[in-house]
């Protein structure tokens, strides 16, 4: 059954920082997500910048375990928040999903993020240079939602996927890291 976004799920643009930007000697400082921080496997810890606040920021800027982030510029890159990646302010072009209890986070994760999901998002935003999309678009996406337990079987199968694609890396690396040592070995010959 397709339901439409605005059905299963709550959203919240973040903070616009202009506002409550101050000088970089303010009590308030946060962890900021950056768009280039948002990866399409995840945050990328070293993308993340200070930023100074005038005052304190309210809760619902930042990030909370459970709820997907999503970019709103392409690529879109949906990530779900954990525990680790908990507590960081977002920018107003980021938006922050937070499913309802009968959709599992991660897979409307996975869902936001296929290929054919970001060709609807962006159908009616072709003559836009950025390809940006709103809020309002996200809202009204058709969202198939299959049962929980196919939710956690398509969620596992994916969890397995990225798995067996971090190995491959890992083990490319090795491989390079070998070659590279040979071929020093060799040159000082």
């Amino acid at each position: 059954m397709a339901e439409y976004l605005k059905d299963i799920a709550s959203t919240q643009l973040g903070l616009i920082l202009e506002r409550k930007k101050a000088e970089n000697d303010s009590i308030y400082v946060y962890n900021r997500l950056t768009l280039r921080a948002v990866e399409n496997d995840g945050i990328n810890p070293n993308a993340i910048e200070p930023f100074y606040s005038k005052e304190p920021v309210l809760h619902e800027y930042l990030t909370q375990s459970g709820t997907i982030i999503m970019k709103l510029f392409f690529p879109f890159n949906p990530v779900v928040i954990t525990r680790e990646t908990e507590g960081y302010l977002f920018p107003s072009q980021i938006i922050s999903i937070k499913p309802n209890k009968h959709i599992i986070p991660e897979y409307l994760c996975f869902y936001l993020s296929q290929e054919s999901v970001a060709k609807r998002l962006l159908e009616n935003y072709f003559w836009i240079a950025q390809r940006a999309i709103t809020v309002d678009s996200l809202s009204n996406l058709k969202i198939k939602v299959p049962s929980l337990e196919k939710q956690r079987l398509i969620c596992e199968y994916n969890q397995n996927y990225k798995y067996l694609c971090r190995l491959r890396k890992e083990l490319e690396r090795n491989e390079q890291d070998k070659m590279k040592y040979i071929f020093s070995e060799l040159n000082k010959e």
